[in-house]
């Protein structure tokens, strides 16, 4: 039944309503700053009405009003926004770390574009040859050959040695970044225990859970997870379809060596530690991703390229070399060696390979016969002194087509790859560009929805403030009709 004592109720509720927004809006002004920071909002309804029937019997029910009291406290906040920054953080870490390595393969290429450029040292070989062919008993042009020959193996060699000393660096910076990702899997392990302990029935721990956003967003620069948020309000993350966190259960991700592919040096890949056994996971995005492609599939495929000029070019001039013979009378003597993976030294012409050894580049020197007596070196088929026809057969390999299905030349073939290396640098940088430009577009689209405006929380503030002192005025109206009903109108 309505009377005097509910409408005081009724003001008091009022009051304490919109005290709790007053709160409300100096909590989000006290965190504008943060930018993971969620605006919370004061939801404040009707509270159950009353029903009234008059003093008559034929009146009709009506429902009185009671009032209002604080519902809940909800974070602002678009989950599909959120998604779509996590996915662009995780292609930006990526891109990141792919532009961070690639930056240190350009130091290579720089080097090998520049006054001693391996174009030069290739060009000034086969001018050797040439020499060479002109007077073919001359000991300076046989000794200027074996320099310019060495200087081109040594060139090859250097390149590889360059990519693997990169390739193998990659590891400590992998290491780094799986220790970061296992320090917040274990703090956000303890955000989920506090959320557990602080939430008191509907109204959930929403600073804990901006931590828990914060957790997660670092998380997912570091590598690509999917987030499934829980009903209670812990999150799970899944790493290529392997849970590594689930409430208050870690599943720590572990760097473990891997052989490289002809057992040269160590690198890394990564796996996940669960109970009694460890899980291989694919890394594709993130920072972690970035470092992982880099090391497996970009730099690998600039050692294929090197391999691939080695190996041919080593054994279309070893054919020919063989078939020459030395100011001796001898031949079958190969020019250029190299290393198979089972360590057995080889010129190539032994038996035509689908592919270029691995590492082929990585050792490829001349033969023993070329290094001990320049008279081993075979200009001509004949035997005679003048004959230089084994040496212009060399030259001829220069145009040859060998690469690229028959239809490059090795100048052409080097200069594409330097190219292609060039165009994915470049590529990468716009992607990188292109995915600022995504990502500061969403973060505005998030300010907008989740972001602290300090105008709109002034005015909330008023009208708070406004309707905290009219309950204050209803609530003294209330106690002064209260005390003309008890003290004024008792009987004398």
């Amino acid at each position: 039944m309505s009377n005097l004592f509910s409408i005081l109720d009724m003001g008091k509720r009022t009051m304490q309503a919109y005290q709790s927004a007053l709160q409300t809006s100096s909590q989000n002004i006290s965190s504008a700053g943060d930018p993971k920071y969620h605006r919370q909002v004061a939801v404040i309804r009707p509270t159950p009405g009353m029903p009234y029937r008059g003093p008559s019997a034929f009146s009709r029910a009506i429902q009185l009003g009671t009032g209002v009291s604080l519902n809940s406290i909800t974070r602002r906040r678009d989950v599909f926004v959120e998604n779509q920054i996590r996915q662009v953080d995780q292609r930006l870490g990526r891109l990141e770390s792919e532009e961070l390595g690639l930056s240190r393969l350009e130091v290579i290429f720089n080097e090998f574009s520049g006054s001693s450029s391996f174009n030069s040292t290739l060009s000034e070989f086969f001018n050797a040859w040439e020499a060479l062919a002109q007077e073919p008993p001359n000991p300076a042009f046989r000794a200027e050959l074996r320099v310019k020959g060495e200087a081109l193996a040594g060139d090859l060699r250097s390149a590889y040695e360059e990519l693997e000393l990169i390739q193998g660096g990659f590891a400590e910076d992998i290491q780094i970044r799986i220790d970061r990702v296992n320090s917040l899997l274990e703090q956000l392990a303890e955000v989920h225990r506090d959320i557990g302990r602080s939430k008191v029935g509907p109204f959930a721990a929403h600073d804990l859970m901006d931590l828990r956003d914060s957790v997660v967003s670092e998380i997912a620069d570091l590598t690509d997870i999917r987030v499934f948020e829980d009903t209670d309000g812990t999150v799970s993350l899944f790493l290529g379809g392997v849970a590594i966190i689930r409430r208050e259960e870690v599943n720590k991700l572990q760097v473990v060596s891997k052989e490289s592919e002809g057992g040269s040096i160590q690198l890394s890949k990564v796996v996940v530690s669960r109970i009694r056994r460890l899980s291989d996971v694919q890394i594709k995005a993130g920072a972690i991703g970035g470092l992982l492609n880099v090391q497996d599939e970009i730099i690998p495929d600039l050692m294929k390229n090197l391999d691939e000029v080695a190996y041919k070019l080593s054994r279309e001039i070893n054919v020919a070399h063989q078939n020459g013979t030395g100011l001796d009378g001898q031949s079958g003597r190969s020019f250029f060696q190299f290393n198979l993976p089972s360590g057995a030294v080889v010129s190539g012409t032994e038996e035509v390979l689908l592919e270029a050894p691995v590492r082929a580049a990585a050792t490829i020197a001349l033969t023993g016969d070329i290094k001990t007596n320049l008279n081993n070196i075979a200009a001509g088929q004949s035997g005679a002194r003048g004959d230089n026809s084994a040496a212009n057969q060399i030259v001829q390999v220069r145009d040859k087509l060998l690469f690229a299905d028959d239809t490059l030349n090795v100048f052409d073939f080097y200069n594409s790859s330097v190219v292609t290396f060039g165009g994915r640098t470049q590529a990468n940088a716009r992607q990188l560009n292109s995915a600022e430009l995504i990502r500061e577009q969403l973060e505005s689209r998030y300010q907008d929805i989740s972001g602290v405006s300090i105008d709109e929380e002034l005015v909330d503030i008023l009208i708070a403030q406004s309707v905290f002192q009219a309950a204050a005025r209803l609530m003294t109206t209330i106690d002064g009709m209260t005390d003309t009903v008890i003290n004024r109108m008792a009987p004398r």
